[in-house]
């Protein structure tokens, strides 16, 4: 049932030739009933050796063979048992001689050796319909996973010269105008260039149930569905930097990155079987030795060759190698679902243990979308002039702060001077408006500059303007705690996590403002993307386990120093995404709760299946050992156990969320 056995840090595929071939089905989108019953008739039909030997076992259990008995078993066997060969000796051309294949076949034979014909069969026959049963189950929720998440379509409509051109989504370059129907997947990220408001369902990427409102000019991400009317959006990123392309990678990416604590049972799982193997040599010649010494003692070989191969059954760790990547790949894609985005299993086994949650203030604990509240003016500057000289330099810069002052700038018709040899230092700017030197950013810009502006007790941002080294005007600017943020962090004291902090570049007073309303238990403000990368490390220095959520490309540094780094909002923001281990869309906190249950129920699910897993082996060898087992027990302890552990783990985690 094994497909991926490791020894000695190798690992090797085993092509069994069976069970692989539904695999093809999973990638497609927009399935038909046709399809469905193609794939269900592929997957019956891999299970058609295992009929036939069955069919076989049963009427040769029937008919008395007399002599020719082992022929007609060996005939009942072929049908399974020939596959299994190739595999083996594959297996052994490969250098790989000590694998689970060995051992079955070896304990097929001893049984066939003593003749014990049914249960040599047997043997065989449970392994191979256990392993085909792991193969459906681990394709179809892969399956599940691509089709819950990669519902694109496999076409694009481009509106070109007042002409509807169908294209592959692949095809399609940024620049490019689409129209998306209601009920279809827009298949490319873009902006919305209708006019008026569309409702989308969001659910694919958000886990959101509520349709979200989008209007012209907002970024859109491919995946979600319009709902009431048609929407032609502006194609923005190409086939494989679309959002939807980036998540199924994330997905598909995540098993390579293992967690510790599964890699932990795989070595577990290499000393296992050897162990229990050479059990189960010394349950037969230690006997064989004392025969030897005490002749008093007589030994029955062919009952110790029984009790040897109940062990040499048992030693193979199947349930914990099928059932152990299936609780963490599950678990990514019904986390998927919920709009939380892991990159891999270590850091899905990481977020559980935080203990330090910090937050970066504007975009993610608020909204990051500011307006001017207020102008404050210094010498002989009017609020016009202030904000002329500000929104002159400030034009065209990405940054919330500066896009608020140039939008009131345009909302008050403010005629823009003409800024020259602007420049970016730390924080602010530096520029040169009608021929005077400008200085605008914080006040500790100020203060580094020698410019001395009066004491301010705002709870806000503010924006300092200077002109020729002396204090122009102060721009005071609002910004909006989001929706749900108290409730997230209340939520994660409730986990056990006992420090929430936010680490922002922004003014003390806008930071403790924001820190206070949240229910924070720390903040730093006036912060530079490095400074938040040392507080991280000196968090993580004290034995916390940090996880640090941003949304920008200054948060970078930080995301990537925190043992978990929580990239907030649309899946398309590079930088901050490449150096986060999980993607939070949607910009709610809250999930970062839902990825801690999610976390610990894993923790759970592979415990519970390890602890059944060897104690039902151990039982059934130390009743072996005592002759009480017998070899159908053995088969048991492997491929029914196994069974069992891939149907409780699918039960457990409530596996048929990915099919809602």
């Amino acid at each position: 049932m094994c497909k991926n056995h490791c020894h000695d840090g190798h690992c090797h595929s085993h092509n069994h030739n069976h069970g692989h071939s539904h695999d093809h089905n999973h990638g497609h989108h927009n399935h038909n009933h046709d399809d469905k019953g193609g794939r269900i008739w592929s997957t019956l039909r891999e299970f058609i050796p295992e009929a036939v030997t069955l069919v076989l076992l049963i009427i040769a259990l029937m008919i008395d063979w007399g002599s020719y008995a082992a022929l007609a078993y060996i005939v009942a066997l072929l049908p399974v048992g020939a596959p299994i060969l190739v595999s083996t000796f594959k297996e052994w051309m490969r250098g790989d001689i000590f694998n689970e294949f060995t051992l079955m076949v070896l304990a097929s034979l001893g049984a066939f050796f003593i003749g014990e014909y049914p249960e040599g069969v047997a043997v065989l026959l449970f392994y191979s319909l256990g392993e085909k049963l792991e193969d459906v189950v681990s394709g179809d929720v892969k399956g599940q996973i691509r089709r819950l998440l990669g519902k694109l379509p496999k076409q694009a409509v481009v509106l070109r010269d007042g002409a509807r051109v169908t294209m592959r989504p692949q095809e399609v370059e940024p620049g490019m105008l689409i129209a998306v129907k209601p009920g279809e997947s827009v298949p490319l990220d873009g902006i919305v260039e209708s006019d008026g408001e569309a409702d989308f369902n969001t659910a694919a990427i958000t886990g959101e149930s509520l349709p979200r409102t989008y209007a012209k000019g907002d970024a859109i991400d491919s995946g979600i569905i319009p709902v009431d009317r048609e929407v032609q959006i502006r194609v923005t990123n190409s086939w494989n930097d679309s959002s939807m392309t980036r998540i199924m990678q994330m997905i598909e990416d995540a098993s390579s990155h293992r967690a510790p604590s599964e890699t932990i049972l795989r070595r577990i799982t290499r000393w296992y079987t050897p162990v229990v193997f050479g059990a189960a040599l010394l349950l037969f010649f230690v006997p064989w030795l004392v025969s030897l010494v005490n002749t008093s003692f007589i030994f029955e070989w062919e009952v110790w060759l029984r009790r040897s191969l109940v062990f040499l059954v048992c030693s193979c760790p199947c349930a914990l190698i099928v059932s152990i990547p299936l609780t963490y790949f599950a678990s990514i894609g019904i986390a998927s679902k919920k709009g939380i985005l892991f990159k891999g299993h270590d850091s899905l086994d990481a977020l559980r243990k935080v203990n330090t949650v910090l937050l970066d203030k504007t975009g993610t604990v608020t909204t990051g979308e500011f307006h001017v509240r207020n102008i404050e003016m210094s010498g002989n500057f009017t609020a016009g002039q202030v904000l002329a000289i500000a929104a002159a330099v400030e034009t065209g810069s990405p940054h919330p702060l500066a896009k608020a002052i140039t939008a009131q700038a345009e909302a008050d018709a403010v005629a823009l001077p003409q800024a020259v040899d602007t420049v970016v230092v730390e924080h602010g700017m530096k520029s040169t408006v009608g021929g005077k030197e400008v200085i605008i950013g914080s006040r500790r810009l100020m203060e580094a500059e020698g410019i001395r502006f009066p004491a301010d007790n705002a709870a806000s941002t503010a924006i300092y303007v200077a002109v020729n080294g002396l204090p122009a005007g102060v721009i005071i600017l609002s910004d909006t705690v989001k929706t749900g943020v108290s409730e997230a962090v209340s939520s994660l004291h409730k986990h056990g996590v006992s420090r929430v902090g936010i680490l922002s570049g922004d003014t003390e007073n806008a930071v403790k403002d924001a820190a206070e309303s949240i229910g924070a238990d720390t903040y730093k403000a006036e912060l530079l993307p490095g400074d938040k990368q040392r507080i991280i490390s000196e968090c993580k220095s004290d034995s916390s386990v940090v996880a640090f959520a941003g949304d920008g490309v200054n948060d970078a540094p930080a995301l990537a120093a925190a043992d978990v780094g929580i990239a907030m909002g649309h899946v398309g923001t590079d930088i901050a995404i490449e150096a986060a281990r999980v993607v939070m869309a949607g910009d709610d906190l809250r999930k970062i709760s839902e990825g801690m249950d999610i976390s610990a129920r894993v923790r759970n699910v592979v415990w519970e299946n390890v602890c059944f897993a060897f104690g039902v082996k151990l039982i059934v060898m130390v009743l072996g050992a005592f002759g009480i087992a017998t070899l159908w027990a053995a088969v048991f302890a492997d491929t029914g156990v196994t069974v069992i552990t891939i149907l409780w783990t699918l039960w457990r985690l409530k596996i048929w969320q990915l099919k809602r």
